[in-house]
């Protein structure tokens, strides 16, 4: 898997994911979450588009980058997910958990009104 941050802005950051999140990325992309975190960033938008798996250990990276951040669903925005991930997120009620958005531009479109 790759990860790279982009900063909106001095508490917002864009982190997009190029591969499967699963058991052997899990740890990297929590680690991405605490150092955000670390240098003050709020609220995070994680671009899915290019994560064509999310198994339950993503789903767990997910959920704790959620509480690293502050718990709130507008601290942490998915963005993009394709088919297999927002069907995960649908079987799994966590839908009603995180914020999800068809694209990376509607998720910041968002930032505006939280």
């Amino acid at each position: 898997m790759e990860i790279s941050c982009k900063s909106v802005s001095s508490n917002v950051s864009i982190v997009e994911l190029n591969g499967a999140l699963n058991a052997r990325s899990a740890e990297e992309a929590k680690q991405t979450f605490r150092n955000l975190a670390e240098q003050g960033v709020t609220q995070v938008i994680v671009d899915l588009n290019e994560v064509p798996f999310i198994d339950s250990s993503g789903l767990a990276a997910l959920v704790s980058g959620l509480k690293t951040l502050g718990g709130e669903a507008t601290n942490l925005k998915l963005a993009a997910p394709q088919s297999q991930a927002r069907l995960l997120f649908e079987l799994t009620m966590f839908d009603r958990v995180f914020e999800i958005h068809d694209s990376v531009e509607d998720a910041r479109n968002s930032l505006d009104g939280s």
